[in-house]
């Protein structure tokens, strides 16, 4: 082999690092930990954000209560898919109330949200602007230089989605059904705090299906364009420890190992994130949420498998190492086979949590298909799969089959 060809195989590239400066983690940490943090972030007028179910609960009044006088308002209706309209009016509020620090309690929606507060009071409500543009043509993503100062967050997640990790935020445009991406490492929680107390509150159905997403994180991120050989051994490590722990978790809802060991594998898939994306699966779930209303969680479970069939051919080796870190222990086999051994693990898994494997089964119109289709097209999640589909009637086939 001579010196080009090494230099050709050898690993070459550029990877992004999520910038949460701290983690804390174990159980009740969340309340233990939570005023030193602020602290040590200097702030005293601190802002709570919630989701509609978490809005009344015991764990919320608990946490007003550890956090007292300087807790300057909470915004309790942070919906699913982040809708543009909410984010603003959150923003809205908590500048009224004058805060210099944001906590997040809560799901993918209600983090991602938070993050889209922090960068609205900074940037402005016009969000048009400020928005992530993707052309697929290109494979060019351009994204706005913000220069506006936004306030520390504080991350407290509560299911396996792994926003807090990240410098992207998924927001949905109310007028155009679109879920549009924004990019803005300013807004990556400063804390996050992995407290596996704060997931007993998620009912196990969405347990269940964010588990999944964290595993679809896991796979495309393993076998996208862009891994490395650093995030390879993280998303490798993180499948592995789906199959290990998350159907522990629901047998035992009170088994804080599992949930804590499902948040810390939640945390090595972030760090696959990279300049431009996952994959094609991810940008197929963003948009079924925006269009259709179907969770990404729940999306995940019946993208991921077709997601591999689709990527097989291009992924073959790939797909053969995720055989092995879920756990295969037979005969000698090809590649192939491995593939379509994992493959059909990914599906008795969705089956054996009682999720759905269908986009019908989901209550997903069909004729809201076309548009998904469209609308993934221009997703920036596709600039890094390893198969990009030849147009959005490709993808649309897909979802066909999906249906």
């Amino acid at each position: 082999m001579t010196m080009h060809e090494q230099f050709q195989q050898a690993p070459s590239g550029e990877a992004d690092i999520p910038a949460a400066t701290h983690v804390v983690y174990g159980p009740e940490k969340a309340f233990s930990a939570i005023n030193a943090e602020i602290d040590a972030l200097g702030a005293t007028s601190v802002f709570l954000i919630t989701g509609r179910s978490l809005g009344g609960s015991a764990l919320v009044a608990r946490f007003k209560e550890v956090l007292g006088a300087r807790l300057c308002g909470h915004y309790g209706l942070m919906g699913e898919h982040s809708p543009r309209s909410i984010v603003v009016a959150a923003a809205r509020r908590a500048t009224a109330a004058g805060a210099d620090l944001l906590v997040g309690i809560g799901g993918g929606s209600t983090i991602i949200g938070t993050k889209g507060v922090a960068l609205v009071m900074a940037e402005g409500e016009d969000l048009d602007k400020l928005r992530a543009i993707y052309d697929y043509k290109t494979q060019k993503i351009t994204v706005p230089r913000l220069t506006g100062k936004k306030p520390p967050v504080i991350a407290i997640p509560t299911t396996l989605t792994s926003g807090e990790f990240s410098s992207a935020m998924g927001i949905r445009d109310d007028a155009t059904g679109a879920k549009d991406i924004f990019i803005d490492p300013a807004v990556v929680p400063r804390t996050v705090i992995l407290d596996p107390v704060m997931t007993t509150a998620t009912p196990a159905r969405l347990w269940a299906s964010t588990g999944v997403k964290a595993l679809q994180n896991g796979i495309e991120r393993y076998y996208a364009r862009n891994a490395n050989p650093f995030i390879e051994g993280l998303c490798l490590e993180a499948i592995r420890n789906v199959f290990r722990y998350l159907e522990r978790s629901l047998q035992n809802p009170e088994d804080m190992d599992a949930r804590g060991r499902l948040q810390f594998l939640n945390w090595m898939t972030a760090f696959g994130a990279g300049k431009g994306g996952i994959g094609l699966g991810h940008g197929i779930c963003h948009q079924l949420g925006a269009v259709s209303g179907i969770s990404h969680g729940i999306s995940g479970c019946i993208v991921l498998p077709h997601m591999m069939r689709f990527n097989r051919a291009v992924t073959l080796r790939r797909q053969r190492d995720i055989a092995h870190a879920i756990g295969y222990d037979g005969p000698e086999a090809t590649d192939e086979e491995l593939s379509v051994w994992a493959e059909a693990q990914v599906r008795n898994l969705v089956a054996r949590l009682g999720l759905p494997s269908r986009l019908r089964e989901a209550e997903v119109k069909s004729d809201d298909l076309p548009k998904v289709a469209e609308l993934t097209l221009r997703d920036r999640t596709l600039s890094p799969t390893p198969r990009p589909p030849v147009d959005a009637q490709e993808i649309l086939g897909l979802l066909e089959e999906m249906y």
